[in-house]
This record gives C-alpha cells, structure tokens and sequence, in this order.
C-alpha cells in the first residue's frame, strides 16, 4: 500500500505522500501540505487513516472540500476517488499499479512535412453540408450527458472518453485557450489507453495550425513520409485535431494521436471529431464561464463584507483587501510593511474593524513621537512614585488596548530596552507597570508597521531578531507609483475633503492633470499627493484643477527622472518650502495670514521659515 495524492489541476506538488495518519491540508505554514490558494481556508482538512481505510475530513472551511464532485464533511475514500481543495484538484491512489498522470509536452517543430499536402482538412461547413447519419447515436448520447455536467474538467474528460469509443487514438489532449500562446500553458486535460504516465507529446505546429484557422486536420503515415525528429522521438504514426469553435471564434482544439500504424484514422473519424467539438464547445465555454463567475463572486464577497477607508481598485489594492480579508478573523500578530504616506495605519484600522475585536478599544502609538526615556511609561504604564512626577498610577498603552488592539507605527524607533519588555508581553500577555513587580493580564492584538527594512535593522543591533518573529504575518502596502490608476478616485476623495476652504465650486479633474499627476514618482506616496491636491485647492484660480495648479516640483518632474529620487525627507522638505512660499507670496509676506491659509498655528510658521531658511524670500516678499 502507499497512499499518495496525485495533483490533477492546480497548483501543488505533482505527487503528495501521506507519510502519516493524519495529513492537515490548508493555507497556513503548519500544514503537512500547505496551498498557496485564497479559497483555501487556514485550516482546511485533513486525511487520516485508521486500520487501512482512509477519510477526508473538512474542516469547517469557508469553501468546502469536494470528494467525486460532491462536497463532504467526512467521507471514505477509495483508490481513485477524485479530491478538490479550493482551485486544486487531486487524485487519490492507493494501489501502486497505477502511476501519476501523463505530462504534455509540446514538440516545437516547425517543419512543412507535418502539414504536407496529403493532409486531409476539413471545414465545419463543410459537415454541415454533409447528411450522413452514421454514428449519431454517439451525437446523441453525448449532447444528452453535457447538459448535466457543470465543470469544465469532468466535461473535458467525459469528451475524451467518448472520442476513444469510436476514434482508435492511443493519447488525446484537449487544449483550451483565447490565444494561441494560452494553449500552451497550464495542465491541460489528457487521456490515454496505454499505461499511465507515459509523456504525451503534442505538435505545436498541428495545433496553431488548426487553432488559426480553424479547420479540423487529419494526418496518417508520419514516420513514412520525411519524419522530423519530433515524429520519430514521439513514434507518431497518425494526428487528429479539431478546433473547439463558439460564434465562429477558437477557444481550443482536440488533439488525437496514435503510433499503431494497422489502425490509422479516416474521414469518418474526423467528420465524428469535428461534430462532437461542434456540440461540446458552445458547452464548455458556458461551464467556464460560469466557475469564472463563482470565482470572482468569492473575491468579491471578501471584498464587498470588508470595511475600509483605503481609496483605489488597482489590481493591488485589490490584493492588498482580499489579503485583510483573510487576516482580520484571526488573532494573529501583523505586521504591515511599506514606504511612508502608503496608508498603513488605515490598514491597521481595517484589520481591527473587520476582526472579533471589533468592539473592543484600537490603540495607535506612534514610536517615533514619544522620547526614549518617557516611552517604557508610556507604553507598560507606571505606578505611583516611580519616578519623579509620578503622582498617581497610570495605565499604559498596552492595558488602554485591553481586549482590543494594540498598533505600534513606526516600529523601528521602538527603543531596544522597550522591546525586550514587549517580547515579554507578547509571550505572557502580561504587563507589568514601571516600579511594580505585579503582573496584569492583558488580552490585546498587536499590529505594527514600519518603512524600514528591519532585517537590516537587525544586523546593525537596532532591532531584537527574536521580537521581529513574534511580529507576526506580513502586509505589504504599495507605493503609490505602482498604482497609478488609482490616482483619479485619489484626487476626487481629497477635492472633496479640501473644497471647504475655498469658495470655488470645483469639478472633474482636466484628463491632462491626471496625466501630469500619472508622470510623477510621489516619493510621499499618498501623503504627498494629498497636499498637492490641497495645494491646488487653495491657490488654484478655475473651477478646475490644472496642471497649472499643481505645485512646481510636481509639474517639473516626469517619469523619466524617476531614477534621480533622492531622499524622501529631501523630498518632502523641498515641497513644504514652495508650500510656504506660495502662502506667504498669496498673503503678502503677512505670517499670520498665512498661517491661517496653511491651517497652522503663527509661532509654528515662524519657526519654519527660520528652519528651512526662508527669511530672505520673506524679506524679498514684503519689499515687492
């Protein structure tokens, strides 16, 4: 005996040995056979064995897991039976006599003699046209069983079942794609009568011939007539393929073959071939369409039952809430990763609120803002003279995040006599108030963020590398240059939010400033974007935001200078200094008018324009 899982469809390991009497199947690490699969749940199920016999059993999974088409909480499994978990699909083989399914390889021959003139060509019109009747008892039987199949692959297989009754072909592969180039890829649907697991090999010439133009192909005496070494390696003696037509449009081919020279095809097998594609295409394609549809309603259900404030419908933003989707109903630890201004906060903020925790208190601290000596209090809390100006006890972060969810932002800048002190937290669950030795139970989730490279962090001693593992699961946020067609939903979110502050009434934002605001890099991100958006709200002068509008750094820079990003501080000090300076040009060198403009307090600009050296620019300003 040796039980083993052969993968059908999908993506998994060509072959999976259940070593043990109890193989945990799912999505997380700590399976014996993990898949890489949104559909898959976590914990998906498991096969065990008692005393020979063998049983799936789901683990309440979101999607299900199927045994012979049907979907099973527990089942007995028998040599053969068919297993699908998620978008993979198995076989399950006890016995040793049967091998792993046949692999397809494309011979890349190029050579005239395959499509010599010999070859016999048939057209659908052409069938059309021919009133024979020979045979369509099998038409018949076959256009009654398609109707009651509702996957592509059982329907696929059932085609090729039904072709080796009355074609005398030795392997067939069917091949599905919209391009010729899609034929080619994935693991197609194979059959054959000799045993498994021999290499079946395909003549990509004979199947973007047919696929092309659309007309089914019948070729006998290969070896006999200028063999290529294609022919000669695959001992090919006949080739039939037909394409699989809908509204006169290819979406694959049937591809027959056989070596056995004393039983050749004929017209009569080509005529039954292009038939039966003729019914089941129209089929299939329809059966296709509709696992697509499941497909995407699955997604879209993650993505419509999420609750977020983050703006775009890039493809990697779409990643990016199919990803919390999956992290909110767990409790584990995440750690979110990406460039500054990326929204990472908002993403912590989507975690908690789509999670069980939901309820409870969300707690943001961030590391970078609160000085080292006063953090180990902040964070544990103290008691009662502690410290100097400890007047009463105090509770901390952690205990303020009880029950709910603790986000650490700005990870990195978590003092190192800090982090110890978490890692303990974060392995008891208990915290202990700075000048207390008694320990309080904490119940908290923790999320924490950075835009730094903590690895490298690590091997300079500015992180702990055991803390870095008890982070938890990684999120990546895109920067905003790897989704710029999310840039116009951007800019009408903060038209709407800033329009207050001017009395225009602005409207859609001219296509050639999308495409200004497209060709920049955002070293800010998002962040950035916003005050450019602010920026033109208040200086611009129309009912629309031009290119004009924009600020200078914005407009002067394109992609092609995309390589000369220097440092983001640098960045942002240079867009905060043309900022100020169009405020202070608007009010005529008048501070406190233009602090008022910028939505901050006199003293704060004050000291800014000494910071960032404006005071001659303010000197030329008031003079004129």
């Amino acid at each position: 005996m040796n039980p083993r899982l052969i993968r059908v469809s999908g993506h998994a390991p060509e072959e999976v040995l259940l070593k043990s009497s109890d193989v945990k199947i799912g999505r997380d690490f700590s399976n014996d056979l993990r898949l890489e699969d949104p559909t898959v749940s976590s914990h998906h199920c498991r096969i065990q064995s008692d005393a020979g016999e063998f049983f799936l059993i789901d683990l309440d999974s979101t999607n299900g897991s199927f045994v012979n088409g049907k979907a099973v909480n527990r089942a007995r499994l028998g040599h053969g039976d068919e297993i699908v978990v998620g978008a993979t699909r198995f076989c399950f083989l006890v016995d040793d006599a049967d091998a792993a399914p046949p692999q397809v390889y494309f011979e890349e021959d190029s050579d005239a003699s395959v499509l010599s003139t010999d070859t016999t060509r048939l057209r659908l019109e052409d069938l059309v046209n021919d009133r024979t009747t020979q045979n369509i008892g099998v038409l018949v039987q076959l256009s009654t069983e398609i109707s009651h199949i509702d996957s592509s692959e059982k329907l696929q297989a059932l085609l090729l079942e039904r072709l080796f009754k009355i074609v005398p072909a030795q392997e067939g592969v069917i091949l599905l794609g919209a391009e010729v180039d899609q034929l080619f890829g994935g693991q197609p649907i194979q059959r054959q009568r000799a045993a498994a697991g021999k290499q079946i090999r395909v003549s990509r010439t004979v199947v973007e011939q047919v696929f092309t133009s659309r007309e089914s192909l019948l070729r006998n005496d290969l070896l006999a007539s200028t063999p290529t070494e294609s022919i000669i390696a695959s001992g090919t003696h006949s080739v039939l393929c037909v394409p699989l037509l809908v509204m006169n449009a290819a979406i694959g081919v049937i591809y027959l073959a056989t070596s056995a020279a004393g039983t050749p095809f004929d017209e009569t097998h080509l005529q039954l071939t292009t038939a039966i594609a003729g019914i089941a295409a129209l089929a299939l394609e329809h059966v296709r369409y509709v696992e697509w549809l499941e497909t995407e309603n699955r997604q879209l259900a993650h993505e419509v039952n999420l609750q977020h404030d983050m703006i775009g419908d890039s493809r990697v933003m779409k990643k990016v809430y199919e990803a919390i989707s999956l992290l909110a109903p767990t409790d584990s630890p995440v750690l979110i990763l990406g460039e500054s201004g990326t929204g990472k906060e908002l993403a912590a903020h989507a975690i908690h609120n789509n999670s069980n925790r939901r309820n409870g208190p969300f707690v943001a601290v961030n590391c970078g803002s609160i000085t080292e000596t006063l953090f180990a209090s902040a964070l544990f809390g103290h008691i009662k003279g502690a410290f100097t100006g400890a007047e009463r006890d105090q509770k901390g972060f952690i205990e303020e995040a009880d029950g709910g969810t603790l986000f650490l932002d700005e990870l990195g800048d978590l003092p190192l006599h800090c982090q110890a002190a978490l890692l303990r937290v974060l392995e008891e669950q208990q915290v202990r108030r700075v000048g207390s030795t008694r320990p309080i139970s904490v119940d908290i989730r923790l999320i924490s963020a950075t835009n730094l490279v903590l690895k490298d962090q690590i091997q300079s001693g500015k992180f702990r590398a055991d803390l870095y593992f008890r982070m938890g699961l990684p999120l990546e946020m895109p920067p905003l240059r790897e989704r710029l067609e999310d840039i116009p939903s951007i800019v009408k979110f903060f038209i709407q939010k800033y329009k207050p502050t001017t009395h225009r009434e602005i409207g859609v934002t001219p296509p050639n400033t999308i495409r200004v605001l497209q060709e920049y890099t955002w070293p800010g991100n998002v962040r950035e974007l916003a005050g450019a958006i602010r920026w033109a709200v208040v200086f611009g002068k129309s009912d629309r935001i031009r290119p004009e509008d924009l600020p200078p750094g914005v407009v002067k820079r394109t992609t092609s200078s995309a390589a000369k990003v220097g440092r983001l501080d640098e960045a942002m000090e240079s867009f905060e200094r043309n900022f100020i300076l169009k405020a202070l040009e608007e009010t005529k060198g008048n501070v406190v008018d233009a602090a008022n403009l910028l939505a901050r307090a006199p003293n704060y600009l004050q000291r800014r324009i000494s910071q960032l050296d404006l005071r001659e620019d303010l000197e030329r300003i008031r003079n004129g």
